[in-house]
């Protein structure tokens, strides 16, 4: 399992593995219960992939921080003291305790031990090697882009409008003297 395959559903305790798609949203099952239900579009998903951690030089994103929290081995709960947990975390990932609350270090905390068994760790490592060369790729499509004239799309102008002459004679009234070809008929009494 990877972390693009998980996510947290706001109002929702634990974590989810999407399992597949509906119309309407996801398809979810629970991790630790395999309780399965459907979002809608109206809930508030987020990948894990795709969270990320305030640390003192940069935002270090969630895969990096489990691999650090895995290879310390000794974490402590979200039930233990969160002033404890807060200076091991500034220890373990240099954590900026100013920009993260006390329930987001808790959440992390249940993250982490819900899937220290559950994921594969050498899968989050991997990622970082493939980051590099897509990096390596994309510096090489910019310089070939620069070197290539870009082309233009030429506007198009839209042909001048030209208003119908006026006609000088006036319209008949088509219920007035004669010129109508049906009569009017006022209704019986």
């Amino acid at each position: 399992m990877e972390l693009k395959d998980i996510v947290a559903i706001a109002g929702q305790g634990g974590l989810h593995k999407i399992v597949g798609r509906s119309k309407n949203g996801l398809i979810v099952e629970t991790i630790g219960t395999g309780r399965r239900f459907s979002t809608s579009f109206q809930d508030k998903v987020s990948v894990l992939d795709d969270i990320s951690i305030y640390t003192l030089e940069e935002d270090l994103r969630l895969n990096k921080v489990l691999i650090k929290l895995k290879e310390i081995g000794e974490v402590p709960t979200a039930k233990d003291d969160i002033k404890k947990v807060r200076e091991f975390l500034i220890g373990a990932i240099n954590l900026d305790s100013e920009r993260v609350y006390d329930n987001d270090i808790k959440k992390l905390m249940n993250w982490f031990h819900l899937l220290k068994d559950v994921l594969d760790f050498a899968k989050l490592a991997e990622p970082e090697e493939g980051e590099a060369e897509v990096s390596a790729a994309s510096d090489e499509e910019a310089t070939a882009e620069e070197a290539k004239p870009k082309k233009v799309a030429a506007k198009k102008t839209a042909a001048p409008k030209t208003a119908a002459p006026k006609s000088a004679a006036p319209k008949a009234n088509s219920k007035g003297a004669g010129g109508s070809k049906t009569s009017y008929r006022p209704k019986a009494v």
